[in-house]
């Protein structure tokens, strides 16, 4: 009976919605950890799990950043991929965690991954699951705990304690409330600052999810999911807000790859040349010059460039100026590489043509990746 008194006093503390943060044990509780273990069980036969997914170290990775900087610091998971094309994510009392490799697929950086997790840990912290089992079994909270300590009673066995079992795995696999999805993801927002992530990455994530959402059916005919979660525009309208709140500039290149910069070595005549590409496409080719070879100079002019498009510069900001005998690309009126003469010849244009391209060509590079959702 001792037995039975302490574990409904632990779960008592952890499903009381108005319970403050500070008074949230810092590590796992044993009581938390044994309902998330009898819930995993269940779960873990309706999915089938990807036991080496090349992911699963980053996953770790960031996780180990992102915990310490929470309400629960002591916390530890255990994370595991679903083999599942939707993106998604559950979390189950006691730190246990799963991905799917759709999710993990539509993720372009850590910084998207890293808001993700940081939502799921999010719910955590925030006690959403045992909140949500108090809801949704409609159960006072005296015989609520009392079904779940039945779980753990050695040779016991209480039906309705099952059936609570089963609630947990059929309320996280539809998701949270409209509420709790909400203040997970200002908590994610939060951690994300905290461990040196972009915030930006969970607006450009929720803004992939957007994209799905509208290449879907109509939203009469869509699953639970989108009945009782937040519109996913509200969100990312919330998320914009913080962004503004915070000073930081909306800039989504850094999270999702976006107008890669890249330098190649290409040979023509038997000389060694080095062409400069944004996004996969050629801008211009550069020939050695003085001390400096066609790489060196070729990489000079991505570094700055790099740093152009890092600082936010968007299409309309560059300038080419064409003269006689030369071809300068700009960004708000500085020079960010100057093609000579020699330069001209390779790119087998005329300095006006050679300007007028290297200018479509990152126009073009812009609005691909806008129309792609990477912008």
């Amino acid at each position: 009976m001792n037995r039975w008194l302490s574990l409904i006093v632990s779960l008592s503390l952890l499903a009381c919605i108005a319970v403050p943060q500070s008074s949230i044990p810092q590590e796992v509780t044993e009581q938390e950890k044994k309902l998330g273990e009898e819930a995993v069980k269940e779960f873990e036969q309706k999915v089938k799990i990807v036991n080496d997914h090349p992911m699963l170290p980053q996953i770790r990775q960031i996780i180990a950043r992102l915990v310490p900087v929470t309400e629960r610091s002591k916390m530890s998971y255990t994370v595991k991929v679903v083999e599942d094309k939707e993106p998604n994510a559950f979390t189950f009392p006691g730190g246990f965690m799963y991905v799917t490799t759709g999710l993990l697929e539509l993720a372009e950086s850590e910084h998207e991954l890293a808001a993700v997790l940081a939502h799921e840990i999010a719910h955590n912290t925030r006690l959403h699951p045992i909140r949500m089992i108090r809801k949704e079994s409609r159960l006072s909270i005296p015989i609520l705990l009392a079904m779940l300590a039945a779980v753990f009673i050695r040779g016991e066995t209480s039906m309705q304690a099952a059936q609570i079992v089963s609630q947990v795995v059929q309320v996280l696999m539809l998701g949270y409330s409209r509420d709790m999805e909400r203040e997970a993801d200002e908590a994610a927002f939060v951690y994300l600052q905290r461990a040196g992530f972009n915030p930006v990455g969970l607006l450009t994530f929720f803004e992939k999810l957007s994209r799905l959402e509208k290449q879907s059916l109509p939203p009469q005919f869509l699953p639970g999911y989108w009945t009782t979660h937040p519109a996913i525009d509200e969100r990312i309208n919330s998320i914009k807000r913080w962004l503004t709140a915070e000073g930081m500039p909306i800039n989504r290149r850094p999270v999702t790859k976006a107008l890669q910069v890249e330098v190649k070595e290409v040979e023509e005549n038997g000389r060694k040349l080095a062409a400069l590409l944004l996004s996969g496409e050629e801008l211009c080719r550069f020939v050695p010059l003085e001390k400096h070879s066609a790489l060196e100079r070729a990489q000079e002019a991505a570094k700055n460039l790099d740093t152009a498009l890092e600082m936010g510069a968007q299409a309309f900001d560059f300038q080419t100026k064409a003269t006689s005998d030369s071809v300068i690309v700009l960004v708000a009126f500085r020079p960010l590489w100057t093609l000579t003469p020699s330069d001209i010849a390779v790119n087998q244009s005329s300095p006006e043509q050679l300007a007028a391209r290297i200018k479509q060509t990152i126009s073009r590079s812009f609005l691909r990746e806008r129309l792609s959702g990477r912008l």
